[in-house]
């Protein structure tokens, strides 16, 4: 999601930005009692349900223990606007919204909190009804959100969009008679064995794209693959009841257990089932791996080349660093919410690309932000407080978020619960020269804890090599760093990944934080996703006094190399959310 402001901005002062932002968190909290603190006020349930003190945030939460229960709000909204609503989950549930005649929904069955998310468009309606429901088994909810998205001038995506693009997947289910390899491991980007969905006889598994989407082709990977042939068949529905056969007698290979590709005629729908019928060995129905191709979002769309940064990208909540002293401080100069969100640019470091993107460059000669830091860079940190100067940049408070398995003390106290961030980029250069085990290497996003670096995203590309490559670092609370390679090595010596990144080649990265789980994914157009997720239960960040926040740019990892060589990257796309915060 693009988290852009009208050209308007451009032209507005600072307090009329702020008073916007109030008026916008004002549509994003319109649900009443969202975590059940107040009981049931402003909800309508249906037993059997009951207000449980087993809560994910707060002290209270709705559980509901059998058939036929639900719980349900009225919300008002606005016409022809994209909305995303979210909830946690524990046990099973479905959540949804029921917009004029079609229903929105999302289901899970899990030991513990999960979030569920559901995307829409409101379309003719100027209210919704927002619901969770029994789901198999009892199930407890809480801390529900519906975040405005902006208008599309139709449902998401609808306006403009790129042929062959991969789309994204909000869930996977099936009739529940599945093996114990559940639905959504073909939507999880593991392909090894034991992350598949198997069913024997004739059965189904359905994909839910959040919403009507133009249908052009699936990828699938089949558990084994090479070594028999699958047979099946593909089709489409807008409401999951009535369905339409896009491909009619499909059959794979048999000699690969990659992404096979298979052309469907054309649908606009929002469902896509594949029903299996076995295969030449048996009567197993086994996928590794599901993709949805179709008309994706250009992510350039709306990017205005002649407006500052911030005329393209919300950067209220976040402050920037660059490798510059113009304040004579002896150290980096750090542009504050207020000055970088009314229209800050610098043609060295930080300013629009010609396609509208936002550019981050940063040499290596340069001022660092503290006496401590080996690096120069050109980042920003996350800044909750969104311009309030009251409130501090450290500690725990509005300002920074806590792990969800955090004391409820901290998470009460916290600007937001865990989190979630999203950026879509290209990397237009880095270093040549300098040591061996400096060059070609740049961090491109982190998270940061009070003192310690709970993730530290890199790109590397040495000079030898046309393709880079990601990698990350984890390093628990007062510990050394521990490193997990996503795509190619972070050696200094490494070939040429052959599944590696390019130089300004667009791809996106999406961090996300549940309780003590980190999930790094990396999504290119027409490439399966690549995930890599760390247990961080044992690294200290759980505990009361410690607290985070995301930092996005580039965070130059070379000062051996020439004064002028430089790191550089362009970002389309940039969005951080957290549970409870509003914004």
């Amino acid at each position: 999601m693009k988290r852009l402001k009208p050209p308007l901005v451009k032209i507005i002062s600072f307090a009329i930005i702020t008073l916007l932002n109030i008026c916008m968190a004002s549509a994003n909290a319109s649900l009443q009692n969202p975590g059940f603190e107040n009981d049931w006020d402003g909800w309508s349930d249906t037993d059997p349900s009951a207000i449980s003190s087993v809560a994910y945030i707060g002290n209270k939460s709705a559980k509901i223990a059998g058939s036929g229960g639900r719980i349900e709000q009225q919300v008002p909204v606005i016409a022809d606007t994209n909305y995303r609503l979210s909830a946690y989950v524990k046990g099973a549930g479905t959540i949804g919204a029921v917009v004029g005649g079609s229903t929105h929904n999302a289901s899970i069955s899990d030991s513990e909190w999960r979030k569920l998310d559901v995307e829409f468009n409101s379309g003719n309606a100027l209210s919704i009804t927002v619901f969770g429901t029994y789901n198999g088994d009892e199930g407890r909810f809480d801390n529900f959100t519906l975040e405005n998205l902006g208008s599309s001038g139709g449902s998401p995506g609808s306006s403009s969009c790129t042929s062959g693009s991969k789309l994204s997947i909000i869930s996977a289910s099936d009739d529940g008679t599945s093996d114990g390899h559940d639905p959504a491991n073909v939507i999880d980007g593991s392909f090894a064995s034991e992350s598949r969905w198997s069913s024997a006889g004739v059965k189904w598994i359905t994909m839910d794209l959040g919403y009507e989407q133009v249908i052009e082709a699936v990828d699938i990977a089949w558990y084994k693959g090479d070594q028999r042939s699958s047979f099946f068949s593909i089709e489409t529905s807008s409401d999951n009841r009535n369905w339409m056969t896009i491909l009619g007698s499909g059959q794979s290979s048999g000699s690969s257990s990659a992404m096979e590709r298979y052309e469907v005629s054309d649908s606009t729908a929002r469902y896509v089932r594949l029903t299996g019928i076995g295969n030449t060995a048996n009567n197993w129905n086994s996928i590794l791996e599901f993709d949805v191709i179709g008309c994706g979002e250009d992510v350039e769309d709306d990017l205005n080349p002649s407006l500052p940064p911030s005329g393209n990208f919300e950067l209220v909540d976040w402050y920037l660093s660059v490798p510059s002293d113009n304040d004579g401080s002896g150290t980096a100069d750090s542009i504050k919410e207020s000055e970088l969100s009314a229209g800050y640019e610098n043609n060295s470091y930080f300013y629009t690309a010609s396609d509208g993107g936002m550019v981050f460059r940063c040499p290596i000669a340069g001022y660092k932000t503290s006496n401590n830091t080996a690096y120069t860079r050109t980042e920003l940190r996350e800044m909750l407080r969104r311009g309030n100067t009251n409130i501090s940049t450290k500690g725990v408070n509005e300002n920074n978020w806590v792990f969800g398995s955090a004391p409820a003390s901290a998470r009460n106290a916290a600007g937001g619960v865990d989190g979630v961030l999203r950026a879509t980029l290209a990397v237009n250069h880095v270093t040549s020269t300098g040591s061996s085990s400096q060059v070609g290497r740049v961090i491109i996003g982190q998270i940061h804890a009070n003192d310690d670096e709970p993730l530290r995203l890199y790109y590397r590309k040495l000079p030898g090599n046309s393709l880079g490559s990601i990698y990350i670092a984890h390093q628990p609370e007062g510990g050394n760093d521990i490193w997990y390679e996503i795509i190619g090595s972070r050696s200094n010596s490494a070939l040429n990944p052959s599944d590696g990144i390019a130089l300004n080649e667009i791809f996106s990265y999406k961090v996300e934080v549940v309780g003590n789980t980190l999930t790094v994914t990396i999504s290119r157009e027409g490439k399966a996703d690549v995930a890599k997720t760390v247990d961080m239960s044992s690294s200290g960040y759980d505990v009361s006094g410690q607290y985070q926040y995301f930092k996005v740019g580039v965070y130059n990892q070379n000062n051996t190399g020439d004064n002028n060589d430089y790191v550089q990257a362009t970002f389309y796309v940039l969005d951080n959310s957290h549970d409870g915060y509003i914004h």
